[in-house]
C-alpha cells in the first residue's frame, strides 16, 4: 500500500517574512498546516502495522506520524493521554493547551483548556451499542470542555477519557472472535450508570464555576463603572459643571457607589445560602456579561430613587424634614439590593401622580373615570 500524500511542510520563519512582503496569501497555507486527530490515528495504525510490529525502529511512516504529531500538537495542544486500538485505526487522546495571558490573569497561573479527541467509528461500525455509547461520552467531554476549567475539568475529563478507553478496549478485538450481544449489554448498562454520575458531578462544578464566573463579571463590571463615572466627573469639574464641595454632588456620587455596592452584596448574600441559580450551560461569556451589568442595575436604581426624592414625588420624604448624605446613602443601597424596593417606591410616585390628577380634575368639575370592566 502506497504511502499517503504527505502534509505540506512549514515554511521558515525567512519564508513568512517573504510570502508577507510580496503579499502572498499566508491563511490558506496555514489552513493546509493543520491535522486532524483522525489522520493522526491513521498514520499511527500504519506505523504500527508496517514498520513496529515488524521490527523496524524507523520508516516512512514513522517519519510522517512524528510530522503529524508535532503539527496536531501545535494546534491543540501536548497530548497528556492516549490510547490506541490494536487492530484498527482508532484511538482516544486528551490534550491540554495553554491560553494565552490576559489581563484578567496577569499575576496568576496561566489558564489551561483540555480536549477529547476521538476517532472510533473504525473500531465500533460492527458494534452500534458501542458507538452510541461512545458518542454520549463525547458530548458529555464537550460539555465539560466549555463549562469547567481547572480542577473539576481535569477530574471531569479523565474519568471521561478511561470510559472512552474501556469500551475501545472492550470491542478491540480479532474480527473472527465476536463479542456476545449479552456482553455488550452489560457494559453498556455499566457505563450509562457511570455517566449520570458523571453528569451529576458535571451540574455541580457547573453551577458552582457559574458564581465564580458570574462574581468575576461583577468586578470587571464594577471597575468599568467606576472608570467612566470618575472620567464623567472629572471631566464635567474640569469644564466647570459641577463642584465637587457641592452637597448634591457628592451625595449623587456617593448613591450611586452605594447602589452599586448593594447590587454586589445582594448577590453575595444569595449565593452563602444557595438561593442564587444560573443557567452554566449558556456559556461562560454569556455569564460573565450578565454578572457585568449587575452593579450597573443597582447603581441605576440608586440614582432612579435619588431623583425620585429630591423631586419631591415621594410624599412621606416631605414631611420628615431635609434629609442628610447618610440617608441618601442607605437609600442608594437598599435600592441596589433589591430592585423591588426600588420598584415599590417607583410605584407609589405613579399611584401619587394619578391621585394628583384625579384631584385637580374633580376641582374643576369633571367626573371621576370609569374603571374598566374585567373581561
Amino acid at each position: 500500500m502506497a504511502i499517503a500524500q504527505p502534509l505540506p511542510q512549514e515554511r521558515s520563519r525567512l519564508a513568512r517574512v517573504w510570502a508577507a512582503l510580496v503579499g502572498r496569501d499566508a491563511s490558506a497555507r496555514a489552513a493546509n498546516e493543520t491535522v486532524s486527530f483522525p489522520e493522526l490515528v491513521w498514520a499511527h495504525h500504519l506505523r504500527q502495522e508496517k514498520e513496529v510490529y515488524a521490527g523496524e525502529r524507523s520508516g516512512d511512516w514513522h517519519e510522517e506520524y512524528d510530522r503529524r504529531l508535532k503539527l496536531f500538537c501545535e494546534q491543540h495542544g501536548s497530548i497528556v493521554e492516549a490510547y490506541w486500538c490494536r487492530y484498527e485505526a482508532s484511538g482516544v487522546a486528551l490534550t491540554e493547551q495553554k491560553q494565552r495571558r490576559r489581563l484578567s490573569t496577569l499575576f496568576c497561573r496561566r489558564d489551561a483548556v483540555m480536549t477529547l479527541h476521538t476517532a472510533t467509528d473504525w473500531r465500533t461500525a460492527d458494534a452500534p451499542a458501542i458507538a452510541a455509547t461512545l458518542h454520549r461520552w463525547q458530548t458529555a467531554a464537550i460539555k465539560t470542555r466549555e463549562i469547567l476549567r481547572d480542577t473539576s475539568e481535569r477530574i471531569a475529563l479523565n474519568r471521561i477519557f478511561g470510559a472512552s478507553t474501556r469500551l475501545l478496549a472492550f470491542v478491540d478485538q480479532k474480527r473472527d472472535e465476536p463479542i456476545a450481544d449479552a456482553d455488550i449489554a452489560a457494559v453498556v448498562r455499566q457505563h450509562n450508570r457511570e455517566l449520570a454520575q458523571v453528569n451529576d458531578y458535571y451540574r455541580r462544578a457547573g453551577a458552582n464555576a457559574a458564581r465564580l464566573v458570574y462574581f468575576r463579571g461583577m468586578m470587571w463590571g464594577t471597575a468599568v463603572l467606576a472608570l467612566l463615572v470618575s472620567a464623567g466627573f472629572l471631566g464635567a469639574w474640569g469644564l466647570g459643571w459641577v463642584d465637587p464641595q457641592h452637597e448634591p454632588t457628592y451625595t449623587l456620587l456617593v448613591v450611586v457607589a452605594m447602589g452599586a455596592a448593594g447590587a454586589i452584596l445582594s448577590v453575595m448574600t444569595r449565593m452563602a445560602r444557595d438561593g442564587f441559580s444560573l443557567d452554566f450551560e449558556v456559556g461562560r461569556k454569556s455569564i460573565r456579561y450578565l454578572g457585568g451589568i449587575r452593579p450597573w442595575i443597582g447603581a441605576l436604581s440608586g440614582l432612579a430613587v435619588y431623583l425620585a426624592m429630591k423631586s419631591n414625588l415621594i410624599e412621606f420624604l416631605q414631611a420628615t424634614g431635609p434629609k442628610g448624605i447618610y440617608f441618601y446613602a442607605t437609600i442608594g443601597f437598599v435600592s441596589g439590593f433589591s430592585e423591588r424596593r426600588a420598584k415599590v417606591l417607583l410605584n407609589r410616585i405613579a399611584a401619587e401622580d394619578e391621585d394628583e390628577s384625579s384631584r385637580k380634575g374633580r376641582e374643576r368639575g369633571a367626573p371621576d373615570p370609569v374603571p374598566a370592566l374585567d373581561a
